[in-house]
């Protein structure tokens, strides 16, 4: 009757199954990595754009269409429209001084 309370191994028979609990809990975090990395570069052609990249060709050509409107309604100056065209396009620009543009 010495085995009456832990069975034959002792008092340890649930750590396996924890064990195993944890190797599927991991399997499914890696899998969800792996199926959103590969999910990204099916969608895009590539890894997700970084902070600071430059935009899409399709978003490029709509904000400097939207920048040409805002200069054709007159409420950006040809300097204005030039900087931020420059900047858009990724070009070298001349910075503003402290004491230019609108307070």
């Amino acid at each position: 009757m010495r085995y009456w309370h832990h069975g034959p191994r002792g008092g340890m028979p649930w750590v396996w199954p924890g064990i195993v609990f944890l190797l599927f809990g991991l399997l499914v975090v890696l899998l969800a990595v792996l199926w959103r990395v590969a999910g990204q570069h099916r969608t895009t052609g590539g890894p997700a754009p970084r902070w600071g990249s430059a935009p899409p060709p399709a978003r490029h050509a709509e904000a400097e269409r939207l920048l040409g409107e805002r200069l054709a309604r007159g409420e950006i100056e040809v300097e204005e429209y030039r900087r931020r065209l420059a900047a858009l396009r990724g070009e070298p620009g001349e910075e503003r001084s402290a004491g230019e543009g609108p307070d």
